[in-house]
């Protein structure tokens, strides 16, 4: 079983990954985890086009990243999203942020953004920064996503995907049109006919388009599907083989 608790400090991958909400029909699940933590303000993520910048959440002395992988999304096969979690030195949650269609959001949104409270008591509080006082949320704390069916964008709320204009046709009319869309550092030794493309196409539109419900429900990640991203990265190009061979054979 993967020890979760590593060499970034007692348990600190686990006490704050958060609750991932999906669709009640969702037909593609979460495959691996890759978890990266960033001490270092201006630091490059290894796995997201991006630099961290610690100012936007003062206090935040450190961001864990968590990435996310399924096989396939609605559209395309692979896919890689995104939830940061940003803490300050008294291990309190200071901010957060979801992949939202290669960009990302703000996942602290008054009024609808929700976390699984430590206890009754301690469920969050304020502190005094400067002239300003802002809410945080103590370790063990656990933010809720929600995750835009299909597409698979990490969100605070069903409500903010609504913002997408094709929220329902990607999984229907729209499912499977890009093939396989995946960066080029994962296909260095795979290469496909447009032909054995079209097939990928055709493989998504029928196995996965799907209607959503809108409807949530939590899903479960075991702790072994936790690794750090180094290891999650090598086994990539594995896992979009093993698609292909299942499409093409």
């Amino acid at each position: 079983m993967i020890e979760l608790r590593g060499i970034h400090g007692m348990g600190i991958i686990e006490d704050y990954a958060p609750i991932i909400y999906m669709d009640k029909k969702e037909p593609i699940k979460i495959k691996k985890v890759g978890y990266e933590i960033y001490t270092e303000n201006g630091t490059k993520s290894k796995s997201f086009n991006r630099s961290f910048d610690f100012e936007n959440y003062r206090g935040a002395v450190k961001v864990i990243e968590y990435a996310y992988y399924l096989d396939y999304d609605i559209q395309h096969l692979y896919d890689l999203e995104h939830i940061w979690i940003y803490i300050d030195e008294y291990d309190n949650i200071v901010g957060a942020e979801g992949s939202y269609h290669g960009r990302f959001l703000n996942a602290l949104v008054p009024e609808l953004t929700s976390f699984n409270k430590k206890d009754a008591l301690g469920e969050e509080f304020f502190v005094k920064r400067g002239n300003s006082a802002e809410i945080v949320y103590p370790k063990g704390s656990k933010l809720i996503m929600y995750s835009q069916p299909g597409k698979h964008a990490m969100l605070c709320s069903p409500k903010v995907m609504y913002l997408y204009t094709e929220l329902f046709e990607s999984c229907g009319r729209l499912a499977g049109i890009h093939g396989l869309d995946a960066p080029e550092r994962y296909l260095e030794d795979i290469h496909i006919t447009d032909d054995e493309n079209e097939k990928v196409v055709k493989y998504i539109r029928e196995n996965f388009a799907f209607e959503p419900s809108m409807e949530f429900e939590e899903v479960s990640i075991p702790e072994t599907d936790y690794m750090p991203w180094d290891e999650l990265a090598e086994q990539i190009p594995v896992f979009i083989k093993d698609q292909l061979k299942t499409i093409l054979d």
